[in-house]
């Protein structure tokens, strides 16, 4: 599997729904495609991981593997977020109380859905294992659908490229994130014996679970795919629980660490801590993040 047969084609459906304007596909059509292809993709990716032979020793290793990651993809990019907000002066959020329960328990809402997805399919997949052994060209085909609904979505969000990269402390929060993100996930992989290039593919979702275990499943490894996923789906809930703690120190902080999710499910909650100004840095950050996930995965998984 080369660089150019595993990015280039995914690219090009992202890019193609990025710029390539189709009257039909209105906003409330393309979200309402995107989260059931979502979940078709997720039931899928359960079957591939239920046709596992040594199913629940190779589950076991995806567990093991999120914790480590988990707790490098915390740390050291907290600690850098940290450093780059003293540095450039980030602003701190006064709110002594804000009740972000109903948040929380929506994302945990989601995360059960989601996972219980994933448990359907990867029961059909054990069951079936035998009538239907393999489901990686669908689930190829679908990969390109999905990448082209992103496309179509970030278009739709009337994001301006020019003015998102113009948001200076936007841009340095989505930099640093990404940076100390992909450095710890090289630290981690060493610990865990990853090849190097799995190790920055498996943390390239920052935050978005619902594409990162989606691409790398795809793209020929389930167990990798489903520590990205668990991975991801940690860091948000994480997030949501922490992101009024983390304001009362630095925006740096509380907005980098939401990832991905900054522009969209953590959003509110982050104008909530910090005021209305920090909506165009969220989007700024939020937006590098998501743009950058579904091009980084593919490019590592295919070196």
């Amino acid at each position: 599997m080369t660089v150019l047969s595993t990015l280039g084609p995914l690219l090009a459906a992202l890019l193609i729904g990025y710029f390539i304007n189709v009257n039909l596909l209105t906003p409330k059509l393309v979200n309402k495609a995107l989260s059931q292809l979502t979940y078709l993709i997720l039931l899928l990716i359960g079957y591939s991981i239920g046709a596992l032979d040594n199913l629940m020793a190779k589950i076991g290793i995806a567990g093991y593997q999120t914790v480590v990651l988990i707790i490098a993809t915390t740390l050291l990019p907290l600690l850098c977020l940290w450093i780059s907000g003293r540095v450039f002066h980030a602003s701190a959020s006064k709110v002594e109380h804000v009740d972000n329960s109903r948040s929380t328990r929506q994302a945990l809402v989601d995360a059960i859905q989601t996972l219980a997805v994933v448990f359907v399919g990867i029961v059909l997949g054990w069951l079936l294992k035998e009538w239907i052994p393999n489901v990686d060209k669908p689930v190829e085909w679908l990969l390109y659908l999905l990448l082209y609904l992103i496309g179509c979505q970030l278009r739709q969000g009337n994001y301006r490229l020019r003015k998102l990269l113009l948001n200076s402390q936007g841009v340095i929060i989505g930099t640093v994130a990404v940076l100390a993100t992909l450095v710890s996930g090289l630290i981690a992989g060493t610990f865990l014996g990853l090849d190097w290039n799995h190790s920055l593919a498996v943390v390239s979702g920052f935050g978005w679970y619902s594409l990162s275990g989606i691409l790398i499943t795809g793209l020929g490894d389930p167990i990798l795919g489903t520590t990205a996923f668990l991975l991801d789906l940690g860091r948000e809930i994480i997030a949501l629980i922490f992101i009024p703690m983390l304001a009362r120190i630095s925006s740096h902080l509380s907005v980098g660490y939401a990832g991905a999710t900054a522009m969209d499910f953590t959003l509110p909650l982050l104008g909530k801590v910090h005021g209305p100004d920090i909506v165009p840095i969220c989007v700024a950050s939020g937006f590098i993040m998501s743009v950058l996930g579904p091009i980084l995965i593919p490019l590592f998984m295919g070196m």
